[in-house]
């Protein structure tokens, strides 16, 4: 019943920023910045990842961490990571919620619903996650890689996926350089139950090949 759709926004968020204050004030959350369109955005803190975890039923370590620069960045590459998660879920909305809004909205809802199903759902994907090339999950070592999105959904096939998420603010060599991470990471040996070393991930000669193939 507002007037202006900037006082409808209000309203339709007032709850839900008045959660998000309650988080801050309990150590969950800290203001992370607006991003270049003016919103405002809010990051789970350790505290908060865990609190999560839980609810999600995750092991804390598969939480991910806290974006990095937020605040200064103005959160465009936090928003871009979250929006790279969304295109692979493809959620789906529902049509009931949208009776009545403008044509627009509704044929935009339905083709949503039309189209191809996406990968896992919002618990298969993890981000900020660092891949240790030694040291363990919770203490990686210098020089590890730290994937944007990594996403596990063997019901659609995809037994393991790393996503690096880019918005053209990084040169080449540096994205060439995080292959180098991953191929430390994929090379990584552990002891098996009989002492014997397993390499956990990818033979080798698929290693160099991806090398080669960001480095091109």
């Amino acid at each position: 019943m507002k007037k202006t759709a900037a006082l409808r926004k209000e309203a339709r968020t007032a709850s839900r920023r008045g959660e998000a204050n309650d988080l801050r004030r309990h150590g969950l959350s800290v203001d992370g910045g607006r991003t270049r369109g003016g919103e405002e955005v809010r990051l789970l803190t350790t505290a908060g990842l865990a609190a999560a975890a839980i609810d999600l039923d995750r092991e804390p370590e598969e939480m991910g961490g806290m974006p990095k620069s937020a605040g200064r960045s103005g959160a465009s590459h936090p928003m871009t990571v979250n929006e790279t998660v969304i295109a692979l879920i493809r959620p789906k909305p529902d049509l009931d919620l949208v009776a009545g809004e403008p044509a627009a909205a509704v044929a935009a809802a339905q083709a949503a619903v039309d189209a191809p199903k996406g990968i896992g759902t919002i618990t298969s994907h993890a981000t900020e996650v660092a891949l240790p090339v030694k040291g363990t999950w919770k203490n990686p070592a210098i020089g590890s890689a730290r994937a944007d999105v990594v996403v596990i959904a063997p019901g659609d096939d995809v037994p393991l996926l790393f996503f690096e998420v880019d918005n053209c603010t990084e040169e080449v060599v540096l994205i060439a350089a995080k292959f180098d991470k991953y191929a430390r990471f994929f090379k990584r040996k552990e002891k098996d139950t009989d002492g014997s070393e397993i390499c956990e991930r990818r033979n080798e000669s698929e290693i160099e090949f991806l090398v080669r193939l960001a480095r091109s």
